[in-house]
């Protein structure tokens, strides 16, 4: 299992004893869609999602259970009553992941645009407007892109809960 590339003993459940303890024979909310219930595997130690699918493998000691069908490590903590999305301390990828983002929304449209200033449409019939309606066209359709790029990388509940609807 992954559990030794990630620690997980950084959480500590609170001690009040009216909340419920993460085990296999209850059903949780998922925590990736919200919509789902998170249930046993038969015959394994890993929970499953019946809306969104997704597959968790779990650590009962820790009260948390983590993604094992993505790529990101995702792991979230059992509070008792609800599910606390564990943040790593890997910024260097969310940095290295937002500015992959802005240069591939913006670097297009500044190219397009540097490229209308130094070659200017000949005549004036209008293709100076062109040219603008072109650097916003490039700006908006890049910029759908990155932020389909980050919900795919972050799994936002709201994405995978409309991504879902969709393909039903």
């Amino acid at each position: 299992m992954s559990y030794q590339r990630y620690p997980l003993s950084t959480f500590n459940p609170p001690s009040d004893n009216s909340l419920r303890t993460l085990n296999y024979h209850d059903t949780y909310k998922c925590p990736v869609c919200g919509h789902g219930e998170l249930s046993e595997l038969t015959l394994t130690e890993a929970f499953a999602c019946n809306f969104c699918r997704h597959i968790f493998s779990a650590n009962l000691e820790a009260q948390s259970v983590q993604m094992v069908d993505n790529v990101q490590p995702m792991v979230w903590f059992w509070t008792g009553d609800r599910w606390r999305h564990n943040r790593h301390s890997d910024g260097h990828v969310t940095a290295v992941v937002w500015s992959f983002a802005l240069a591939i929304a913006c670097l297009p449209a500044l190219l397009i645009m540097v490229s209308n200033y130094m070659f200017p449409p000949i005549d004036g019939a209008g293709l100076n407007q062109f040219s603008i309606v072109w650097t916003v066209i490039t700006l908006l359709a890049h910029a759908t892109i990155v932020l389909w790029l980050i919900a795919e990388h972050y799994q936002w509940p709201w994405y995978v809960t409309a991504k879902i609807k969709l393909s039903r």
